[in-house]
């Protein structure tokens, strides 16, 4: 038989988005041999190997793409057959040509919501669980091409386990460079308006009390500050608005889920599919 050899070239929002691993697990259903890494312009691909799985290859990269990839194109080049016997996830290359597009922050996906309360789990109410499925993405880049040196992670190696993840091309957490656990990730803490970190065994539990005693509470999350009330104390909301200046202005409400948002709310088809979505 004879074999080919391409290089694809891919650009859009490829990099954080478990786009490397796919690739690898494809290459690995299709018996073909090459390598992948990210660059400053998107990833880029060498494959080799007979002509039908190649181009079962080349089609399921746009038919069957990460939930969080947008392909926006895709370059196609024949490049002399070298006879590899394996595909690898290659180092990132860079260059000065910087164009590579990173994927918005996402909710987090059903699988990591149900480890999130599992009690079994070694993340059970682990705030910071993520996969290549969802979790932070440009919130914590640094530079390009994204990986996690080029993150804020970068300050949290990873332990034991969560490398083991990270290196299995099995795992959904497989160069998913926001990994993380209780053992080696970043915590929470609860710090008063002077700034000065609170002694709190459960922070969540704490911000809850004084959440239901009126207090304000500001709550850092990736995207800046968020001031949260009970909605349902007028007092506390009218301390709120008296700080921030706001005196009719609405407030956004936070509701726990879509069931919830229909008590307070009319809700149709494009609503439910906002508050159900990965933007939420």
């Amino acid at each position: 038989m004879d074999y080919l050899r391409y290089k694809i070239i891919i650009e859009g929002i490829v990099q954080g988005v478990g786009f490397r691993p796919f690739i690898y697990q494809l290459a690995e259903r299709f018996g073909l041999s090459g390598s992948v890494c990210n660059d400053t312009r998107g990833v880029t691909i060498e494959v080799e190997g007979t002509a039908e799985p190649l181009q079962q290859f080349i089609a399921a990269i746009s038919d069957q793409k990460p939930p969080l990839a947008v392909i926006q194109s895709v370059d196609i080049q024949t490049l002399p057959v070298r006879g590899c016997d394996s595909f690898t996830i290659l180092h990132s290359a860079v260059d000065e040509t910087r164009r590579a597009q990173i994927a918005p922050d996402t909710f987090v996906c059903d699988a990591c919501l149900a480890e999130l309360f599992d009690p079994t789990d070694r993340r059970y109410r682990y705030p910071f669980i993520n996969c290549t499925n969802c979790g932070p993405r440009y919130t914590i880049v640094t530079g390009i091409p994204y990986d996690r040196p080029l993150t804020t992670m970068v300050d949290f190696p990873l332990c034991i386990n969560c490398q083991a993840e990270y290196d299995d091309p099995a795992s959904r957490r497989f160069h998913a460079q926001p990994n993380a656990c209780p053992a080696c990730g970043p915590r929470l803490q609860l710090v008063s308006a002077d700034g000065s970190t609170l002694d709190s065994v459960d922070p969540v539990a704490e911000t809850i009390r004084r959440l239901r005693e009126g207090q304000i509470v500001a709550i850092k999350g990736l995207g800046g500050y968020h001031l949260a009330v009970d909605a349902a104390n007028q007092e506390a909301v009218a301390e709120l608005r008296r700080r921030k200046q706001r005196d009719e202005k609405p407030f956004a409400l936070m509701a726990k889920n879509l069931e919830a948002v229909k008590e307070l709310a009319v809700v149709g088809s494009d609503e439910a599919r906002l508050l159900q979505g990965t933007e939420r």
